[in-house]
């Protein structure tokens, strides 16, 4: 495993490492990470630093860790817009200004 010495301190390298690998479908929801020990052996890291790079995936809701069972990938919301296609995004916000016209129209009408 390569981490990045442009992605800050070690521990955000090998985070970052590890989103990836979730974001691009390598690990699926409830896949057992690596031991801590592993991790660091296969990133050429400290315990401590994988402790901690595991610490930031929980913090960002990409892991979930049990203690005596290990760290597990999340599930992750299906609706979050970042990952939504521009698209879709678009169609979305359309849906959403006809909805609002349609209240306003009501609104207006109801003054009237």
């Amino acid at each position: 495993m390569q981490l990045s010495p442009s992605a800050g301190h070690p521990y955000q390298a090998l985070a970052a490492v590890v989103i990836a690998q979730i974001e691009q479908g390598e690990l699926q929801p409830d896949d057992k990470l690596p031991s801590v020990r592993e991790l660091a052996t296969e990133a050429g890291v400290t315990i401590a630093t994988a402790q901690r790079a595991i610490a930031v995936l929980g913090e960002k809701g990409y892991v979930t860790t049990i203690p005596g069972r290990g760290s597990f990938v999340r599930e992750r919301p299906a609706q979050e817009v970042e990952e939504l296609p521009l698209a879709e995004q678009v169609r979305e916000l359309r849906a959403e200004v006809a909805e609002l016209r349609s209240r306003v129209d009501a609104v207006e009408r109801a003054e009237h």
